[in-house]
Order: C-alpha cells, then sequence, then structure tokens
C-alpha cells in the first residue's frame, strides 16, 4: 500500500472515529432533555392529581398520569434546518487543510452515507483522487 493511500486511510479512519463520538455525545444530550420534557410533563399531571384539579379520585387520577407517562412520546426539541447546517460544519472546524475541506463536502452532502442514527450512527464517506507529479526516471 502506498503512503498516501496508508494516510488516507488513517485520516478516514479518524475522522469515522471523531464523529461518532460527535453522535453519541449528541444523542445522550438529545435524550437526555427529552426525559426532562416528558417528567415535566408526568409531574404536571401529578400534581393535578394532588391537588384535586382533575375531579379524578387520587388512585384511578395517578394511576392514569403512570400510564400517560409510559405512553408519552418522548419530545424532540425543536431545531431549525439552519441550525443543523451550523452543527453540522462545526464539526469540521478542529480540522485543518484538506481534511477540513473534505469533511465540509462531506456535510454539505458529497460522497456516500451509510448506516443509521438507530443502529449507532451514520458513515459518511468521499473518496477523492489525488494525482502525484511524476518524477523524471534516468535510464541506466
Amino acid at each position: 500500500m502506498k503512503s498516501a493511500q496508508k494516510a488516507r486511510l488513517k485520516i478516514r479512519t479518524c475522522m469515522g472515529i471523531g464523529l461518532i463520538i460527535l453522535m453519541g455525545s449528541q444523542a445522550v444530550s438529545v435524550g437526555a432533555q427529552e426525559r426532562n420534557e416528558k417528567l415535566r410533563s408526568f409531574e404536571a399531571d401529578r400534581q393535578d392529581c394532588l391537588s384535586g384539579k382533575s375531579g379524578q379520585a387520587l388512585a384511578p387520577c395517578m394511576k392514569e398520569a403512570k400510564a400517560a407517562f409510559a405512553q408519552r412520546p418522548n419530545a424532540t426539541p425543536a431545531v431549525s434546518p439552519e441550525q443543523l447546517q451550523r452543527n453540522s460544519v462545526m464539526r469540521c472546524e478542529s480540522l485543518t487543510g484538506d481534511e477540513r475541506t473534505a469533511c465540509k463536502e462531506r456535510m454539505h452532502g458529497e460522497g456516500t452515507v451509510s448506516g443509521s442514527i438507530a443502529g449507532g450512527g451514520l458513515l459518511r464517506e468521499l473518496t477523492t483522487t489525488n494525482s502525484a507529479p511524476h518524477s523524471a526516471q534516468k535510464s541506466p
């Protein structure tokens, strides 16, 4: 394997690992926000039961509040498409030179994307071909 190919493979591997780490940390943050919203809603239902605002007896009201909590879909914070675009490009800021350029190209949709968020993350891959200048060889 040529040294340029080895370097590209190493860069691609490092970038893939970095992307997975970033996506994982963001997923943890979003998951915590969703749980907090779900808990706030349950707590409001619970307070309505305890204060008598629900108009039900305490035991059935609490049972209903718990059932609603279990069935309530997780809230998803509203994020604008512009913010999502800014976030995707920010992932590239720690890189330099050609690596940063290739990262931004991948974030703008160039290359291929495989995997899924549910499956653990997306892998974005962009293959570029660089031609090295030919050196003049002397004949013996």
